[in-house]
C-alpha cells in the first residue's frame, strides 16, 4: 500500500473515530438508559453496540430536526424536542439495533448516511519472494487467505517458486542469480520437465545432484546458479527453483512484509416502511376493555413487523450467499430415514458428520474461519434438538417470538430456528466478531422513525413507521448450505 493510500486510510479511521466519540458524548445519558434496559434482561451492551447506537441516534436527530441556523448549527429548542422524542424511541432502538436474530448472522456497522460505506480490512504482501509478488493479497476480507505454498511459507526463510527460465526444447545451459542470499547449503531444489517426466535436483554443499543434468553448481554466497541439462527442457516449460532457504541475518531486505489496508465498499440503505391505521372507536374499546393504549400497542406491532422484515432480508441474503458459486461447498443432503433394524439414535449421531463437513467446507474455502452459527428450517431444528449435546435457549414456559429466534446451542454452534426457510434446509455460517472480519454486515442508518399520530375527520388514526438499513455480504465463502430428507 502506497504512503498516500496509507495516509488516506488513517485519516478515514481517525475521522470515523472522532465522529463516533462525539456522538457517544452527545447521547451518553440515553445510552446509559439503554444499558439499564439491557441489564434487566441479563445482557450487556458492547462498545461496538454503543458506538452504533450513538451513530443512529445522530442520524435520527438529523431526520427530526426542523430548524437550523444559517451555519447549520442545531438550535437548543429543536435539540430538546429531538431528545424528548428519542427517549420515547429508546425501547425500540435496542430492539432493532441489532434486529431480532440478524445480530447473530451479520456484524452490525451503523452508517451515517443512506448511501454509506462499509469498511473492512485486507492484508497484503509487501515483499516479493518467489511466487509471491509485492502487492499480492495475503488475507482478504472478501475472499480469505492466499493458499499457494509461497504464501503459506511467506513468514519463513524459505523462497518458493523462483523462476530460472523457460525451456525451448533447444537450450541446455541456464544461469541464474538467487534473489536472496547467501543460500543455506542443502536447502535448494530445482524442478524441470522433459517429456512426461518431471525431474528434481538438489544441492549438497553447493553441488547439484540428481537425474538429467550434465553439470551444475551453485555459489552459496553469491547465489549464482549454473546448470547444464543432458537434454533440453521442453518448450514453454517453466524451470523453477522450487525452493531454497537463505540467511535472513545477512539479507534483511528479504524479510517478508505485511501491509494492512483499510478498504471500503458502497452500501445503499433499503427502506422498511409501514403505515398503521386504526379507528378512534377501536382505541376507546381497547382501553376500556383491556386497559391498553392503542398508540402503544400499535407501535409494538408495527416495529415488530419491521423487525421481522429486516430479519428476513438478512436471512435471505445468507441463504443466497451460501447457494452462490462463491459459497462454501455443500456437505450434501442427509437422509434421515433409518436403515431397517438400525436404531434412530444412530441417524441422529450420523447427522453430526454433515455438520462437521459443512464446518470444514467453510474452513477450506476461507482458510481462516470455521462455522459458528446454524440457521435451520423447522425439520432441521427438530433434528438438531435430538442431539445429546443440544442445549435449549428457552426457559420452561417461555414463548418464542413468531419468527426466527435463537433456538439453542450445540457444541460451537449457535442454532437459530427460522420457520421461513424450507423445513429441510439449513445454512451454516461464520459470524465474525467485528466488521473488519465478517461474512455479512447489517448497516442500520435509522433503526426506527415514526410520525406523530394523526386522526382524520373520518375518525381514522394513522401513523407511519420507517427503518433504513443496508445489508451487504462481504465474503460468501463464510456461508454453507445443507439439506435433509426423509425426516
Amino acid at each position: 500500500m502506497s504512503l498516500d493510500l496509507a495516509k488516506m486510510a488513517k485519516a478515514r479511521i481517525s475521522e470515523f473515530a472522532r465522529r463516533t466519540q462525539a456522538a457517544m458524548n452527545r447521547w451518553g445519558d440515553l445510552i446509559k438508559v439503554s444499558e439499564s434496559l439491557h441489564a434487566k434482561e441479563g445482557r450487556n451492551l458492547t462498545e461496538m453496540q454503543k458506538a452504533n447506537m450513538a451513530q443512529v441516534l445522530d442520524n435520527f436527530l438529523d431526520m427530526t430536526l426542523s430548524g437550523v441556523d444559517g451555519h447549520g448549527a442545531i438550535n437548543e429548542t429543536t435539540f430538546s424536542d429531538a431528545i424528548s422524542f428519542a427517549r420515547q424511541m429508546l425501547p425500540v432502538i435496542p430492539a432493532l439495533l441489532p434486529a431480532l436474530t440478524a445480530e447473530h448472522v451479520a456484524v452490525v456497522q451503523a452508517i451515517d448516511r443512506p448511501q454509506g460505506q462499509l469498511y473492512y480490512m485486507n492484508m497484503n504482501f509487501g515483499t516479493t519472494k518467489g511466487t509471491v509478488t509485492s502487492g499480492d493479497q495475503a488475507i482478504g476480507a472478501q475472499v480469505g487467505h492466499a493458499s499457494s505454498l509461497g504464501a503459506r511459507l511467506y513468514a519463513s526463510d524459505y523462497v518458493i517458486g523462483e523462476s530460472i527460465g523457460t525451456g525451448d526444447a533447444k537450450t541446455t545451459v541456464f544461469a541464474h542469480t538467487c534473489a536472496r542470499k547467501p543460500v543455506i547449503s542443502g536447502s535448494a531444489k530445482l524442478t524441470y520437465t522433459i517429456g512426461a517426466t518431471t525431474y528434481t535436483v538438489t544441492d549438497v554443499a553447493g553441488v547439484w545432484t540428481g537425474t538429467g543434468i550434465t553439470s551444475a553448481t551453485v555459489d552459496l554466497t553469491t547465489g549464482v546458479i549454473a546448470i547444464t541439462f543432458a537434454t533440453a527442457p521442453d518448450d514453454a516449460t517453466a524451470i523453477t527453483l522450487s525452493s531454497y532457504r537463505y540467511n535472513v541475518e545477512r539479507d534483511t531486505d528479504g524479510i517478508g512484509e505485511l501491509n494492512l489496508e483499510i478498504v471500503s465498499t458502497n452500501v445503499d440503505a433499503q427502506v422498511f416502511p409501514l403505515k398503521l391505521t386504526y379507528s378512534v372507536f377501536t382505541a376507546i374499546n381497547l382501553q376500556k376493555i383491556h386497559g391498553l393504549v392503542m398508540a402503544d400497542e400499535g407501535m409494538k406491532f408495527a416495529t415488530q413487523e419491521i423487525r421481522f422484515a429486516i430479519d428476513q432480508a438478512v436471512h435471505a441474503a445468507a441463504l443466497d450467499a451460501a447457494l452462490s458459486a462463491d459459497g462454501a461447498t455443500s456437505p450434501g443432503t442427509f437422509t434421515a430415514t433409518p436403515v431397517a433394524g438400525d436404531p434412530w439414535v444412530w441417524k441422529v449421531f450420523e447427522f453430526k458428520k454433515y455438520l462437521s463437513k459443512a464446518n470444514m467446507a467453510i474452513f477450506r474455502k476461507t482458510l481462516r474461519v470455521q462455522g459458528n452459527v446454524i440457521v435451520a428450517g423447522t425439520n432441521v431444528a427438530s433434528l438438531v434438538e435430538q442431539i445429546d449435546t443440544f442445549k435449549s435457549a428457552l426457559s420452561v414456559g417461555a414463548k418464542p417470538p413468531a419468527g426466527p429466534y435463537v433456538f439453542g446451542q450445540i457444541g460451537q454452534y449457535l442454532v437459530i430456528c427460522n420457520p421461513f426457510y424450507d423445513p429441510d434446509t439449513y445454512v451454516m455460517l461464520h459470524r465474525g466478531d467485528n466488521y473488519l472480519f465478517a461474512g455479512m454486515a447489517y448497516c442500520p442508518y435509522v433503526p426506527m422513525y415514526s410520525t406523530e399520530a394523526l386522526t382524520l375527520a373520518n375518525l381514522q388514526t394513522q401513523r407511519g413507521f420507517m427503518s433504513q438499513a443496508a445489508i451487504k455480504v462481504v465474503n460468501p465463502g463464510m456461508f454453507c448450505v445443507g439439506a435433509i430428507t426423509g425426516y
